[in-house]
């Protein structure tokens, strides 16, 4: 199972000496919504999980900044302006879509994921390193009826945080998240960086 991220290339502007060094690419568009213009814009790190910016100008003064910290369609946080975060995400939608008739709009896949079962449960376990953000870590279980449950572990520390869909109780989550750590531990598939858990690429 993937993680689809949205990524908005128009424009690139890139460190490229060798495959070691940061690449960070750069691109964006504006939308009009409701007679109002709005820009778009990307910044994708090869490193890291890049972000998305959701801005409106008046003159040179910003009066609306949204973020989508993962890239994935789904605004989460407004840090400049007056608008909800629920209208803002409005506006982000519409823009999206805007990129998307536009062709602006491009899908990667994610790929930092441990994909493993657990009885007859799928686990599947991806670590986000966000460029505008902390790292953290997500654990999904489907079971074998299609039925899911997501915990996250904000601080990748190996303690779950909060569950963020599902039935399952975090400490049940909790015993599920260490079996998944210790398996991809000995597969070498999740490294143990200083007591960070991290999904290897």
């Amino acid at each position: 199972m993937r993680r689809q991220t949205i990524v908005f290339i128009l424009l690139f502007l890139c460190m490229r000496c060798d495959r070691n060094r940061l690449k960070i690419e750069v691109g964006g568009y504006d939308f009009m919504y409701k007679g109002v213009m709005y820009t778009i814009e990307s910044v994708t790190p090869n490193f890291l999980e890049g972000y998305n910016l959701l801005t409106r100008r008046e003159g040179e003064r910003i009066v609306l900044r949204g973020i989508d910290k993962e890239q994935d369609g789904v605004l989460d946080e407004v840090a400049i302006g007056n608008l909800s975060l629920e209208e803002a995400a409005v506006i982000y939608d519409q823009g999206i879509k805007a990129g998307e008739e536009r062709g602006y709009v491009k899908t990667r896949s994610f790929t930092r994921e441990f994909i493993t079962r657990i009885g007859n449960d799928q686990m599947v376990l991806a670590t986000y390193l966000l460029a505008l953000g902390d790292i953290y870590n997500k654990l999904q279980i489907v079971n074998e009826r299609g039925e899911r449950a997501v915990a996250v572990d904000m601080g990748s520390d190996g303690r779950l945080d909060r569950v963020e869909m599902g039935d399952l109780d975090l400490e049940r989550f909790q015993t599920f998240y260490e079996a998944v750590l210790t398996k991809g531990l000995n597969l070498q598939k999740i490294k143990d960086d200083e007591g960070l858990y991290i999904v290897v690429l």
